[in-house]
C-alpha cells in the first residue's frame, strides 16, 4: 500500500494526546463511568490544543452522541466532585466557561497515597497485593453492571466499595450472592447485601458452607412435600354415604 506523503503530514500534525496510566486503571475507583472518560479524553484533547471552552457539539459529534448528553456527563462529573466549572468574563464581555480537573487527580492521587501505604503493610505482613485486590474488585463492578445491564451510579459504586472496606465481605461471597439474587429475579444491591450479612451472621468461611445449607433447605422441602396427605378433591359431599368411612 503506497503511502500519501500529504496525508502522513496532516496526520502527524494532528497532536497527540497524553493520558496518565494511573487514571486509566483507577477511573472506576473514583467514580468515573465509561462514557464520563471518554468526555474527559476528548475534553482534554481540546485544552491540549489551546480550546479555552469545551465544544459540546463537537465532542458529541466526535462521540456519536447529542450536545446535551455531552453535557449532562460533565455535569455528572462536576456533582461527584471531580471537576470545576469556572466561568470567565473575556475583554469583550463575552463569558467562557473552563473545566478545572484538578479534583479528580487529587482524587487519584488520594487512591495512590492509600495504596502505597497498603503496599507497606502487605509487605511486612504478607497480605494480597494491591494489584490483586484491585483486580477483584473490579471484577465485581463489571459482573454487577453486567447482570443489572446498566453501568453503576456513583451511589451503588461506593456501596460497593464499603462491602470490601467497611464490611469486609469477600469478593467470592460477593459473587455467590449476586448469583442468588440473579436466580431469584431480585436485580438490587440491598437484597444482595442482605445476603451477605446473613451469611455473615452465620460465620460462614467458604462457599461449601452455603452448599451445604442449601441442601439441608431441599431435603426439608422433599420432606414436607411427602408428609402431605392427598387428599381427594372430587368428593361430592351432598350424595356421599359418609357411613363407609365409619
Amino acid at each position: 500500500m503506497e503511502i500519501d506523503q500529504n496525508n502522513l503530514t496532516l496526520f502527524l500534525k494532528s497532536g497527540q494526546t497524553t493520558l496518565n496510566n494511573f487514571l486509566l486503571q483507577h477511573y472506576r475507583e473514583i467514580g468515573i463511568s465509561n462514557d464520563e472518560l471518554l468526555v474527559y479524553i476528548q475534553t482534554k484533547m481540546g485544552t491540549d490544543r489551546g480550546a479555552l471552552e469545551p465544544s459540546t457539539e463537537e465532542i458529541g459529534h466526535t462521540l456519536g452522541w447529542s450536545a446535551k448528553k455531552v453535557f449532562s456527563h460533565l455535569e455528572a462529573m462536576r456533582k461527584k466532585g471531580l471537576v470545576n466549572f469556572k466561568s470567565r468574563h473575556a475583554g469583550d464581555g463575552k463569558v467562557t466557561t473552563e473545566l478545572d480537573f484538578m479534583p479528580l487527580y487529587m482524587a487519584l492521587l488520594k487512591i495512590k497515597s492509600s495504596q502505597d501505604d497498603t503496599d507497606d503493610r502487605i509487605n511486612n505482613q504478607g497480605m494480597p497485593s494491591v494489584d490483586e485486590n484491585n483486580s477483584q474488585r473490579a471484577d465485581i463492578y463489571n459482573l454487577i453492571e453486567q447482570e443489572f445491564g446498566r453501568p453503576l451510579s456513583q451511589i451503588e459504586m461506593e456501596t460497593i466499595k464499603n462491602w470490601f472496606d467497611i464490611d469486609h465481605f469477600k469478593p467470592m461471597f460477593i459473587k455467590a450472592a449476586v448469583q442468588e439474587a440473579v436466580l431469584n429475579g431480585a436485580l438490587n444491591l440491598r437484597y444482595i447485601e442482605t445476603i451477605l450479612v446473613s451469611w455473615q451472621k452465620k460465620n460462614y468461611h467458604s462457599l461449601n458452607d452455603i452448599k451445604s445449607e442449601k441442601g439441608k433447605h431441599q431435603q426439608y422441602k422433599q420432606l414436607q412435600s411427602d408428609e402431605v396427605i392427598d387428599i381427594p378433591t372430587n368428593i361430592d359431599i351432598f350424595n356421599t354415604d359418609w357411613n363407609k368411612f365409619k
